[in-house]
């Protein structure tokens, strides 16, 4: 189900403490969850909720990893937690997905529009994609091979429907294009856009970052192109992913870490760094991906 993917692509902005040298019993949850092992984060939460009861962010990971499992009582339960000891956007977003998925539309409803009128853009961007499903439209088009341009295009306007035709034909031309000239599957770039972005041309991040595939300044101008030319922000995204690719062997979970932090901050965790925002990010894209690729 793609509402289902869509309700992981949410980043938490919470801060989690450096990697120590023996790690705590919420990083080893941490990254059971990164790693799909589900019980084994729910089983390491409940433990450490248990003792430090008012981590916010510990609750909504023991959510986040029943949800997984298509626990959605408990899930409910874990969210209504966290959003207890701090109100937040991003809670409501995990709380409209599983109102929505348990078919209680007008909770998920609730939920969605509260999100899309107090989130962050990315959160209010997926509260808006959600309330888009409610109303029955559906992403059915999935990524195959060899491409099919028609199915690129369909997915590029149901992310972002105010794109011109014009628009439209230019990105999947570019993310066809410039994938197959450096060797980086399609459906991930579109996955990384997708979440980056959103297929919004004109999208900037408050740090900087700029365009469908979120470049910072130095990166954009290193190379020598404007961010706001879509053809040119996807060439240079797949620039950056391809060069990640290389530098980590091929590990598409480490190049989209280090797209995402850095490259320097994954060499120096030797893996996903244990930061929130990058977890959840590598998770959202490798859904994605996972999504267009047909699996």
């Amino acid at each position: 189900m793609f509402g289902a993917a869509v309700a992981v692509a949410v980043v938490l902005a919470a801060a989690v403490p450096h990697a120590a040298a023996a790690p705590s019993l919420f990083a080893r949850a941490r990254q059971a969850a990164l790693a799909g092992r589900h019980a084994e984060a729910v089983n390491l939460l409940r433990v450490h909720v248990a003792a430090s009861p008012r981590d916010t962010t510990a609750w909504v990971w023991l959510g986040a990893s029943y949800y997984h499992l298509t626990q959605y009582g408990p899930a409910l339960t874990a969210f209504g937690r966290a959003q207890s000891l701090g109100p937040s956007a991003d809670v409501a977003l995990w709380q409209g997905a599983v109102y929505a998925l348990l078919g209680r539309n007008d909770h998920a409803r609730t939920a969605f529009v509260y999100v899309s009128r107090t989130g962050r853009p990315q959160t209010v961007f997926v509260a808006v994609r959600w309330l888009r499903t409610l109303q029955g439209e559906r992403v059915t088009a999935v990524l195959g091979k060899p491409p099919r341009p028609e199915a690129y295009a369909y997915i590029v306007r149901w992310y972002n429907p105010r794109l011109t035709a014009a628009q439209v034909d230019a990105i999947v031309r570019s993310v066809l294009y410039y994938s197959h000239l450096y060797g980086v599957e399609p459906e991930l770039v579109m996955a990384l856009i997708a979440v980056e972005s959103g297929f919004q041309i004109t999208a900037r991040s408050p740090a900087g970052a700029f365009g469908l595939g979120q470049l910072m300044p130095a990166t954009w101008q290193s190379m020598g192109i404007h961010p706001a030319d879509p053809v040119a922000n996807i060439y240079a995204s797949v620039r950056v992913l391809r060069g990640n690719l290389e530098r980590f062997g091929s590990n598409t979970m480490l190049a989209l870490a280090a797209y995402n932090a850095g490259k320097g901050s994954v060499e120096r965790y030797g893996g996903i760094p244990p930061y929130s925002e990058t977890q959840w990010y590598v998770r959202n894209v490798m859904v994605l991906y996972l999504h267009f690729r047909g699996g």
